[in-house]
């Protein structure tokens, strides 16, 4: 790696890092499940993988040798490793829990009456108490995740099966508009639907949105009918994302729409269109109950009459239209209080654990000295701290990755390892370690940064 680029030359901070994490990570943790699991020791890999972490970050940024890992860690935004594998050990689990009901694992798991493999020999329902803490196997971890969250997969729904798929069979009854960039023709578009509604007794309009407060997610939908008061529903649930929700509000306001038999064409508009589109994929997802629910309703709707359509609108929450802002501020000002306690759905295990990882990254970079005594803390254009994040590639890298010079200089100032008379008082006490200056007797960074004459045009 080293011949691909260094502090001065060569590939740039951003490449560097994506080669670490997209080769070398992966081949590194090929199959970790094996020596990752229940009461397994783990001292000498993850002493292994440290020292790997370590001489990558130290290459990315040109720090020297002596730099705190923590420290350099947060500056390339690279979550440390034992909280990685951590991570990619959570998600693991959330695959295997996730397998069809008739794969084989299930067999060997404790049987729940949900799927339709009968007990293995060697299932885990014929071990005591006793034998199942002595169990040194990965098992015992897929086992207790399982029961965590509700079901969200159908793999073998007839509405996923190959050429039955409804958006094969139906492909002219539905369309997607997307929101341009000029505002005043989106809701010129928006208002003629509306106008329409008032004038044709066939045309329904459901106008959905849903947002998360404390951990509760509320679905809020307006069904607006020709000759008619405007049907408001509201849901709430904890432990869901917020795609999750906007997806049970478009799925209510269908149902109510298709139950009326008059109705022939329906408009569905929502800032989520993304999540719309979840509707009609037939691949894998999170989301594949709701969408086979929502895919067998408008089977029977365009089944009844092929003139009968549905289109989605996207009206991001940014444009305030009138109408779908009184369903943005529904879902802010609504308060419920929802009976304890819930599982989780499967998505939402997802997202929550890789936000409890990034929590306690951060929670551990505020308080550790590992990070360095002399960490230079900086603020964001909010003026806030800038805290670790693997999003985007973080902070730090954003704003000094376009000179590998620059962020090598930049990383050893951050961490107080610099080539200053500070540091040589520290490490190489023989040498001088005066300022040229003459001002100030020990060259520090506090003097560079503000004091030092030599360095007043900067």
């Amino acid at each position: 790696m080293k011949l691909l680029g260094n502090s001065t030359r060569g590939i740039n901070l951003i490449q560097k890092r994506q080669l670490y994490r997209c080769c070398t990570l992966p081949i590194a943790l090929y199959r970790f499940p094996l020596w990752l699991y229940n009461k397994s020791l783990t001292y000498y890999h993850f002493n292994i993988l440290r020292k790997m972490q370590r001489r990558a970050t130290l290459w990315i940024t040109g720090a020297f040798q002596t730099a705190p890992s923590l420290g350099v860690e947060a500056i390339t935004d690279l979550v440390p490793i034992h909280l990685y594998i951590k991570k990619l050990y959570g998600r693991f689990l959330l695959c295997q829990s996730s397998l069809p009901s008739n794969h084989i694992i299930h067999s060997i798991l404790s049987s729940d009456g949900l799927h339709e493999h009968s007990s293995h020999n060697a299932s885990i329902d014929y071990l005591i108490a006793k034998q199942r803490s002595r169990l040194k196997s990965s098992l015992i971890n897929v086992h207790d995740k399982r029961n965590e969250f509700f079901p969200s997969f159908s793999f073998f729904n007839h509405e996923f099966k190959s050429g039955n798929h409804i958006i094969d069979i139906f492909p002219d009854c539905l369309s997607f508009h997307s929101c341009t960039l000029n505002a005043k023709k989106n809701i010129c578009n928006l208002e003629e639907i509306i106008i329409k509604v008032s004038i044709d007794p066939f045309t329904t309009i459901v106008i959905s949105d849903a947002s998360i407060k404390n951990q509760v997610a509320t679905s809020v939908s307006h069904i607006h009918s020709y000759d008619k008061p405007v049907v408001k529903t509201l849901h709430s649930i904890v432990n869901i994302t917020t795609a999750k929700a906007e997806l049970f509000a478009m799925r209510y306001g269908i149902n109510q729409a298709v139950t009326n038999h008059n109705i022939k064409h329906i408009v569905i508009i929502s800032d989520s269109l993304h999540v719309a589109r979840k509707i009609f994929n037939s691949s894998t997802h999170p989301y594949q109950i709701h969408s086979a629910t929502v895919s067998l309703k408008l089977r029977e709707f365009f089944s009844k009459d092929f003139q009968n359509y549905i289109k989605f609108w996207d009206c991001p929450s940014k444009l305030q239209w009138a109408l779908h802002h009184v369903v943005n501020q529904d879902t802010k000002f609504m308060t419920s209080v929802p009976s304890f306690p819930y599982k989780s759905l499967w998505d939402f295990c997802k997202k929550s654990e890789c936000d409890s990882i990034t929590s306690l990254w951060r929670m551990t970079f505020q308080a550790s000295d590992s990070k360095g005594r002399n960490f230079l803390g900086l603020l964001n254009d909010d003026l806030h701290p800038i805290e670790p994040s693997c999003t985007k590639g973080g902070l730090w890298l954003l704003h000094f990755s376009y000179s590998n010079l620059l962020y090598t200089r930049a990383s050893r100032a951050i961490t107080n390892h610099a080539p200053i008379g500070e540091y040589r008082l520290r490490f190489f006490p023989k040498e001088s370690f005066t300022c040229p200056c003459g001002i100030y007797s020990i060259e520090t960074r506090q003097h560079i940064l503000h004091e030092c004459h030599r360095f007043n045009n900067y």
